[in-house]
């Protein structure tokens, strides 16, 4: 099967079932769409080899037209001076250039419809190309898509729900007994050293200390 029929057979199908009969659909398709480029190319250059063969035959009918003239021209010229046989010759000339552009003309016809059904082509091919590539993005994201899926899958069927809570619940456990043990810290301060237990934070210490030198002052005028 060529490139057209390939195409077309991805083109037409389903894209699920395509994706499914593949091992790297991605990749299938860069294939595919290399193809088309090169494809592409070769029907560019195609074409304007076929432009270029029916611009010359153009040339070649529009030459040969003038020479018909030109013999015609001369061979009324001829009968007007009475030279019969000079006459002769531009008529001969003359038929033998209807004869090739009529060929030529023929020719050109046929040239232009291949030119035709060539640029058609190449204009389907543009088509298919266009579409190849739209599909490749779709396919990359459906593949990233299923990919990652399957990466999600896999981890959530290696992972153990209960060995993991059961490692938190130890973690936590020791949070709760570092908790437990600076509070515990905290209380056995403030019973050992009840002055201190505040530190420099304590909102008492200068009512204290104020009334710590009144007592001191009303001792004092006693004695």
């Amino acid at each position: 099967m060529g490139i057209f029929g390939r195409v077309k057979t991805i083109v037409q199908s389903d894209i699920h079932n395509f994706l499914d009969k593949v091992e790297d659909p991605v990749s299938m398709v860069k294939h595919y769409i290399r193809e088309l480029e090169e494809q592409l190319d070769a029907a560019q250059g195609a074409l304007s080899q076929q432009l270029l063969v029916e611009r010359k035959h153009a040339s070649l009918i529009e030459q040969t037209e003038a020479i018909v003239s030109k013999r015609s021209a001369q061979a009324e010229l001829a009968v007007d001076r009475g030279e019969d046989h000079i006459a002769q010759i531009a008529l001969r000339e003359k038929l033998i250039h209807q004869e090739r552009l009529a060929f030529y003309r023929s020719q050109y016809e046929s040239i232009q419809l291949q030119t035709s059904q060539l640029t058609d082509q190449i204009n389907q091919l543009k088509a298919t190309y266009d579409t190849m590539q739209a599909k490749k993005h779709y396919l990359i994201a459906r593949v990233n898509a299923a990919e990652a899926m399957q990466g999600v899958s896999t981890t959530l069927n290696n992972f153990d729900a209960g060995k993991v809570a059961r490692g938190f619940a130890r973690i936590e456990e020791k949070v709760w007994k570092l908790e437990a043990d600076v509070s515990a810290s905290r209380q056995m301060q403030a019973i050992l050293h009840p002055a201190g237990a505040y530190g420099s934070q304590d909102p008492l210490k200068d009512s204290v200390a104020l009334e710590l030198e009144a007592l001191k002052q009303r001792r004092a005028a006693k004695v």
